[in-house]
């Protein structure tokens, strides 16, 4: 990937004005939620656009990033734009870092940080009368550990090809995506058990929904929570079946399958990541998938701590 740096290039101004519209939609304001008066003078010009202003009813001196997660970031507002297009485009943290001359390890954990605050936003039945859920395997270890010298047996690696669990460094991803809105939902796990399983599909369905999947035992729950559950028999060929013979094969999960195809598109470029921190990554692609077009509001919760989230 070329580094084509644009810090130089960008207006700070425009920048400054567009963050503040992110972040104080309703305008600026002291912590205490007072307003700035018309004309008032700023306390503060060194580090223009980003001037602090001193409270006339409270005494608190702020800035556009307090009470935000870059509250004691020293990044420009350019440097912030480009690394918040960064982020979102799935553009690896190496390679921002060196494209805009900053830390790798600060702009790592800012990165982790970000997306923990709104990994655990993403919940919620689909609302669709019919899903798909399907599971996939990820490759994910911890980079820190030593590796054996000694290689598996034939018997060792084609079980953990089969059988991925976080235990053996790949981690599963279980997906459920609805037929009518579009709209995933995605969770690492620990492994693929009925008892791992099941509650994914509670969470994520209503008990109305009809649930395609293939014919994998983790699913001979389904039933028995209500819902109807239909197969495909991957091992024995079968990826599509027309069950009403009206001429259209409505019995698959290839549209979850498919998906798998994009995650994994977005998880190459990190080469390796950490099993630790995977739920995060695959977080920012159930966001991205879902929303199409950032937003504002998905922006302010960005840059928001999630517990002082409700910016004014």
């Amino acid at each position: 990937m070329i580094k084509f740096p644009l810090t130089e290039l960008l207006d700070e101004q425009a920048c400054y004005e567009w963050l503040l519209k992110i972040l104080h939609p309703k305008g600026l304001h002291c912590p205490s939620g007072h307003a700035i008066p018309a004309g008032q003078a700023p306390h503060d010009r060194q580090r223009t656009p980003i001037v602090k202003y001193k409270c006339r009813e409270c005494g608190k001196v702020f800035h556009i990033f307090t009470g935000t997660d870059l509250s004691g970031s020293h990044y420009t507002c350019g440097q912030i734009v480009l690394i918040l297009r960064g982020f979102l485009q799935g553009q690896t943290t190496q390679h921002t870092a060196e494209e805009l001359g900053l830390d790798y390890g600060t702009l790592l954990s800012w990165r982790h940080h970000q997306r923990r605050g709104f990994a655990h936003l993403i919940n919620g039945n689909l609302p669709d009368a019919e899903a798909e859920m399907d599971e996939m395997f990820q490759n994910a270890g911890e980079r820190e550990q030593k590796r054996s010298n000694s290689r598996p047996t034939k018997t060792t690696r084609e079980s953990t090809q089969r059988q991925g669990t976080m235990a053996n460094d790949r981690p599963p991803i279980v997906g459920t995506v609805g037929r009518n809105s579009g709209q995933i939902r995605m969770k690492v796990c620990d492994n693929t058990q009925q008892i791992t399983i099941q509650p994914q599909v509670e969470v994520t369905t209503l008990p109305t929904t009809t649930v395609y999947t293939d014919e994998s035992d983790a699913y001979n729950r389904i039933p028995a929570s209500g819902r109807e559950r239909q197969t495909v028999c991957h091992s024995q060929r079968e990826y599509a079946r027309d069950e009403d013979q009206d001429g259209f094969c409505e019995v698959h999960c290839n549209t979850m399958e498919g998906i798998w195809v994009g995650l994994r598109n977005f998880l190459r470029p990190f080469r390796g990541i950490h099993k630790k921190y995977l739920y995060l990554y695959v977080a920012m692609f159930e966001w991205a998938y879902n929303l199409r077009w950032i937003d504002f509001d998905f922006l302010r919760r960005l840059l928001f701590p999630p517990s002082t989230y409700l910016p004014t």
